[in-house]
């Protein structure tokens, strides 16, 4: 699809730098975005680009371990404003409540090692597939809108005790916690550090243009709901508002380390522990990951 409409934009004479071009519309066509009809200007490519950005490759298959993971939970549906989610959940109704929250292109599965130490130290565990993730329905998702389905989730669940998240899961969850969901602490795994920070990443990684790119922040920022400046840890951090537990490698090529150094020094109380070699993913199934994990959550009661 990608290749017919750049023929068709060739036609119309619009003067584009081919590569950004193509770039955006190759990668549109494999995500199954709609591309706009000609003339592509910036205007419409920035809208593009903040298509691409918010809408994930949904990912149904999982592994072994983490079918095995939900063998023990019961098979759920949670209705929220974004539609009906997949959700599964261990343990009996009355114990205090730990959700796992997934990253992008994620499902609630992959961080189903938490769930047997978690039941076993007396919690119960809910976990779920975000909008456009597993078998959740939706196109698009965000961590913004994630967070306010956090919101949601909790006045269903009656109460969230703490939240272990995962990557964009992370950023949803510190924006919950300034926005009304109250828990006793939070697990963070390879946070990232802003919203902003990701589009500039996909500015350099799919060769946007500079008046291109203006239009995708303006793009991403009205649609999510939330200002770049919102949708940062650093406000989080200087709020502080419950004690947090980082971990994350050092080597993470996915999100940086060093701005999850920043954010926990100014998190009052916040702890850092490095996890070298376990990568982005690795960390989510890593024994002493979880057991300093379910320590820490066991702690806050």
């Amino acid at each position: 699809m990608s290749k017919r409409v750049w023929s068709l934009d060739r036609q119309a004479g619009v003067g584009f730098v081919a590569g950004m071009s193509d770039i955006l519309l190759q990668v549109a066509g494999k995500r199954g975005v709609p591309v706009p009809p000609p003339p592509h200007t910036p205007a419409v490519m920035g809208e593009l680009a903040a298509s691409i950005f918010l809408h994930p490759m949904r990912v149904t298959r999982r592994m072994p371990r983490e079918l095995a993971y939900l063998e023990g939970a019961r098979r759920r549906t949670m209705p929220t404003s974004a539609g009906d989610l997949a959700a599964w959940e261990w343990g009996e109704a009355g114990r205090p409540l730990v959700g796992l929250l997934h990253g992008w292109e994620g499902h609630g599965a992959q961080l189903g090692a938490f769930a047997a130490p978690l039941l076993a130290a007396g919690f119960r565990v809910l976990t779920f597939d975000a909008p456009g993730h597993g078998d959740s329905p939706g196109d698009e998702c965000s961590a913004p809108l994630l967070g306010r389905l956090l919101v949601e989730i909790q006045a269903q669940a009656g109460g969230i005790f703490a939240l272990v998240a995962h990557s964009m899961g992370c950023a949803a969850a510190a924006m919950a916690v300034v926005n009304g969901v109250s828990v006793r602490g939070l697990v963070f795994l390879a946070p990232p550090v802003s919203q902003l920070d990701r589009v500039e990443r996909m500015c350099r990684r799919m060769e946007i243009k500079a008046e291109t790119a203006g239009y995708f922040r303006a793009a991403v920022e009205r649609r999510t709901g939330m200002l770049y400046t919102e949708a940062n840890m650093f406000p989080v951090a200087q709020q502080a508002p419950c004690p947090l537990l980082a971990l994350h490698d050092p080597a993470d090529d996915s999100t940086d380390y060093a701005a999850t150094e920043q954010f926990v020094a100014q998190w009052r109380g916040a702890r850092l522990v490095p996890c070298p070699g376990r990568g982005h993913y690795r960390l989510l199934s890593t024994p002493e990951v979880v057991r300093q994990a379910v320590e820490f959550i066991a702690g806050l009661r």
